[in-house]
């Protein structure tokens, strides 16, 4: 994926929205004989506890800390001030945003760093540190809307005592396995927290939960405004796809699933995009970039989100996330020619007929972009694309929907989670396909699907139809 190792280790934050709990890497206040745990639980969290071991069939081997902190102690925790980043850190980030703006993600001059510290800040409301095992909370009071937050964070603090998160996030994994496993620990934290709201909030709550939630939703909009979609899509990743791909397993074998994937889990984002890769045991095969004559200053997977957010500023989301499904491996490499930063990207298909819709999409793309820094390319019988950043003072033309993409892999997700059980990867997939094909990308994200308007009522019909036409190999 595009984002340096420095956004994979502050990656927190999003699922179409920001202000959500998250899960931090940070490093914690953790002393020389390691973390402590207090003897009891705050009495503010104990019955939250209970319900997550109760909901999650795990039990916590013992308390942990939760600190309440005010807004401007929050912010502190959660932002790193200038002194807090060295002139090697900044490259990687400058590098970054070099990588974004060559293929057409962003625009202009960019501050990630600026924008990291608005997401960390102003996008999140509590975090949990594997390194001290504490949660910290913006918040002194336990309204409802922080009860669901602690939920989250309690899941987190679960998931460390039974399948330590420290090993799960490790650092050496590559940017593609670490947003996957990610993606695990956000999703299965987000159900729990789900399942909260559910069933343990009366009518009334639910309607103080939504009005709170609303309000800190409006705030967050505000901090995080300027930070632009494709960055707030990438940090969204986790949390967009990581809810669906565990709704996957809990169909598949419930609790078991999701402990399973804990203890092997899942290997690339490729889970995460589409779920019926993860069940038939999917992986990647390596690509080769033939750069050999190249001083590489940064290389890596690429990643099935990238490659649709890529596709899916400039072409037919839907056109996007086709072109992906065939993904089976890929890589890129970021070097330098004629003073300029250029990306190569490769992408090896499941079979011919996918790399040709992925060439096709390529072609597709480039003819989309401002300028001609971009040319779709073959390597090793391979589709790709070669890409040169033209500066900050270039206008991409970004159109900002990346964020507002992501509904599709996530609605994809929920087609294969609720089908793969009778239809099996193949026939989930071939139903997804059916209903997001029925209709527009702008049908798709016109109206919010989760609120049972007319678009529910019509996705569910053709899911109906899609389902007989999958199962009776008519399809």
């Amino acid at each position: 994926m595009i984002p340096a190792t420095r956004i994979r280790a502050l990656a927190v934050a999003i699922a179409g929205t920001f202000v959500i709990g998250v899960l931090s890497v940070a490093t914690g206040v953790a002393d020389e004989d390691g973390p402590g745990h207090p003897d009891e639980w705050d009495p503010r969290v104990a019955d939250l506890a209970a319900f997550v071991e109760d909901e999650r069939d795990l039990e916590f081997d013992h308390p942990v800390f939760v600190d309440f902190l005010t807004p401007s102690e929050y912010s502190a925790a959660t932002t790193t001030t200038d002194e807090g980043i060295d002139e090697e850190e900044r490259e990687e980030l400058d590098l970054t945003v070099a990588e974004m703006r060559a293929v057409g993600l962003v625009s202009g001059p960019v501050d990630l760093f600026a924008a990291i510290n608005d997401v960390s800040d102003g996008g999140t409301l509590a975090f949990y540190t594997p390194d001290d095992q504490r949660i910290r909370v913006r918040g002194t009071e336990v309204s409802v809307g922080l009860e669901v937050t602690l939920v989250h964070e309690l899941t987190h603090a679960l998931q460390d005592q039974h399948f330590d998160l420290s090993d799960i996030l490790d650092s050496d994994v590559d940017s593609s396995e670490s947003t996957a496993r990610r993606g695990l620990a956000e999703g299965d934290a987000m159900r729990i927290e789900d399942a909260y709201v559910a069933s343990e909030l009366s009518d009334e709550e639910q309607a103080a939960y939504e009005q709170e939630y609303a309000g800190e939703l409006d705030e967050s909009r505000e901090q995080i405004g300027t930070v632009p979609p494709s960055i707030q899509a990438l940090f969204a990743i986790p949390y967009a796809l990581g809810a669906p791909f565990v709704s996957t397993l809990l169909n598949d074998d419930g609790n078991d699933a999701v402990d399973e994937a804990f203890r092997n889990p899942p290997t690339t984002e490729e889970h995460l995009f589409d779920p019926a890769s993860y069940l038939g045991g999917e992986g990647a095969i390596e690509v080769d970039l033939s750069l050999d004559d190249v001083d590489v200053l940064d290389d890596g997977p690429f990643g099935s989100p990238s490659w649709y957010l890529m596709l899916a500023e400039r072409i037919d989301p839907r056109v996007a996330l086709h072109a992906v499904h065939g993904w089976n491996g890929d890589q890129y490499a970021a070097y330098e020619k004629d003073g300029r930063t250029c990306i190569r990207i490769v992408f090896a298909g499941d079979s011919e007929r996918d790399e040709t819709e992925m060439r096709d999409a390529l072609t597709e793309w480039q003819l989309a972009l401002p300028g001609e820094l971009a040319t779709p390319i073959e390597v090793g019988g391979h589709p790709g694309v070669d890409a040169c950043d033209p500066g900050p003072d270039v206008d991409m033309a970004v159109r900002g929907r990346s964020l507002e993409a992501l509904a599709l892999p996530n609605l994809w997700g929920y087609l294969i989670a609720g089908n793969a059980p009778d239809l099996g990867p193949d026939g989930s997939r071939c139903l997804a396909g059916h209903v997001i094909d029925a209709f527009t990308y702008e049908q798709l994200t016109s109206a919010d699907v989760e609120a049972g308007d007319d678009l529910l009522a019509e996705v569910q019909q053709r899911a109906v139809e899609a389902y007989l036409e999958c199962a009776s190999g008519d399809a």
